[in-house]
């Protein structure tokens, strides 16, 4: 798989988490509860604190710096922390902050030479330490699909 290949995964996978969460009331998507303990709008803001953490080790290691690990703590734990920072702040800023960052990782790695992934180890498919990206909107988008079935049931 290429950069091409790669990045189209991740677009489709957000132009389809974006058609599950269109139409959704702000109501809906701050206050019901989809998956565990989260709303959409924590599924989201945990979407945008990954991307941050991607596109900050992205930008380190087009500076030529070391990118290092993106978190020191458990992923629970970490997650558990963002999403509770994020608690406090309204829908229209957790939106923003997901589309500018998405936007913005998008355009880092655009950037990125075609032959080599950014962060290694070297191609642009499962084996390389970002992969997790093309998949990581599809991972919660299945639990936003399942309340959008509660919501409109058939």
């Amino acid at each position: 798989m290429g950069k091409a290949a790669f990045l189209g995964r991740v677009r489709t996978a957000r132009a389809d988490l974006n058609e599950a969460i269109s139409g959704l009331s702000e109501e809906q998507m701050s206050q019901d509860i989809v998956a565990g303990e989260w709303s959409v709008k924590d599924i989201l803001a945990h979407l945008a604190s990954w991307q941050n953490e991607a596109l900050l080790a992205v930008e380190r290691a087009e500076r030529g710096e070391t990118p290092g690990p993106m978190i020191t703590e458990s992923v629970d734990e970490w997650n558990g922390r963002r999403v509770a920072e994020w608690r406090r702040l309204p829908l229209v800023d957790v939106m923003q902050e997901f589309n500018a960052t998405y936007d913005q990782l998008v355009k880092a790695l655009d950037r990125w030479p075609e032959d080599t992934a950014p962060l290694g180890p070297a191609d642009w498919d499962e084996t390389c330490e970002l992969w997790w990206l093309t998949d990581h909107d599809t991972e919660h988008l299945s639990a936003i699909s399942v309340y959008r079935q509660r919501l409109d049931p058939v």
